[in-house]
């Protein structure tokens, strides 16, 4: 038997690596956010072609990862999250050596179905452990990924701008991760309620899945989580190219306003974390939607780059609690089956992952400019979801 020094040093490194891997994720997140307006510069790429690299590849993920939360209520969780960092550094490694659309392409679906596996079932491994401090828990996971996202535009711009590789950020990013995957091999992932089932009990976890699509609170929260994400993700993923394209910054400017952007939302996540055990979660999203809003269109109109560097800080300041105060209710309506609460998060993807193509498209006809409007319903479903 273990000495009881040696579990507790065990368990605290599990829950180190399992904050790690939103670090990780969103690190690669913002790495690819960060070199996007380069790739698209050295591969001629439209802004559709550049959409569907976000929409594809996330439809395929949406096809699998259902099954993937379903499969993370039984005893296979620790599989699932090991090979999905594993297919993540195969990913990785693919986009450093892409000298053409379609690699870059596949490599993308790669990494979205991975991501579905070991970074979801990693974040319900962590509420599953103290369900009661969900929004806590997902205050400290989204600072983790905050400072993840932050450090890679940062890299990128240092790497730019002495005229440096961008391809060796990502083939030492799949190193980490395939360490990442060693640290977690021999962990136990039995926090969930059916840690002990087998994969012959998936008809079971299927009647729950019905069950939980039925539910009108766990659909209200989805819903509300994934309109939330156009000033979330879908923003950050076009912020270097409003720059360098719209407001006619240069590339290693564009990639120092992403970061900037990025250091904004830490700054926001940090003062959440203590926030929280203040201030009721639901009204910080009222408040910070309203002031979210007002930015967002001043950012659009006012002409000054200056002016729009301050306010896209200011909206990501502002949308912070954003996805913590929204995911965790999602979790809070089925309390122990946080598999099945990643299965309906993932199928109401679909519907979302249609935005950067469908920005793409009328960025190719009417401008990026006049696209970008189409990402105000953010904020405006929140004031209009939470009221």
């Amino acid at each position: 038997m273990l000495p009881q020094s040696k579990i507790w040093r065990s368990s605290l490194l599990f829950i180190a690596v399992l904050y790690g891997v939103e670090l990780l994720d969103e690190f690669i997140y913002g790495l690819f956010g960060a070199v996007l307006p380069t790739i698209k510069s050295e591969l001629a790429l439209t802004y559709t072609q550049v959409g569907l690299l976000f929409t594809l590849p996330g439809l395929i993920g949406v096809l699998g990862e259902p099954l993937i939360g379903l499969l993370g209520d039984t005893r296979h969780r620790r599989l699932l999250v090991v090979g999905g960092i594993l297919a993540t550094a195969i990913g990785l490694a693919l986009i450093a050596g892409a000298q053409q659309y379609l690699p870059l392409l596949l490599a993308e679906g790669v990494m979205y179905l991975a991501s579905g596996a070991y970074v979801n079932l990693s974040q319900a491994t962590l509420i599953d452990r103290d369900p009661r401090r969900a929004e806590n828990t997902m205050a400290r996971w989204v600072l983790l990924g905050a400072i993840g996202v932050t450090i890679a535009p940062l890299l990128v711009t240092l790497i730019l701008s002495v005229e440096g590789n961008w391809r060796t950020l990502f083939l030492g990013t799949a190193i980490v991760a395939g360490v990442f995957a060693g640290l977690l091999f021999k962990q136990r992932f039995d926090g969930h309620a059916g840690a002990a089932a087998a994969a012959g009990s998936l008809k079971q976890l299927g009647c729950n899945l019905l069950t939980a699509l039925r539910s009108r609170p766990l659909i209200k929260w989805v819903i509300l989580t994934e309109l939330a994400d156009f000033m979330l993700d879908k923003l950050l993923e076009v912020t270097g190219l409003y720059f360098h394209d719209v407001a006619g910054v240069s590339l290693p400017a564009a990639s120092a306003v992403v970061t900037i952007a990025t250091i904004a939302g830490l700054i926001g996540n940090f003062a959440l974390v203590p926030l929280l055990e203040k201030v009721n979660g639901v009204r910080l999203l009222r408040v910070s939607a309203g002031v979210g809003l007002m930015a967002y269109v001043a950012l659009l109109l006012i002409p000054f780059v200056w002016l729009k560097v301050a306010l896209i800080a200011v909206i990501n300041l502002s949308t912070a609690g954003w996805y913590v105060v929204l995911r965790a209710k999602c979790y809070a309506v089925l309390p122990g089956q946080s598999g099945v609460v990643v299965a309906v998060t993932s199928l109401a993807n679909i519907s979302s992952l249609c935005v950067p193509l469908l920005l793409g498209g009328i960025a190719d006809a009417f401008g990026l400019s006049a696209a970008m409007w189409l990402l105000i319903i953010g904020p405006v479903a929140l004031i209009w979801g939470v009221r």
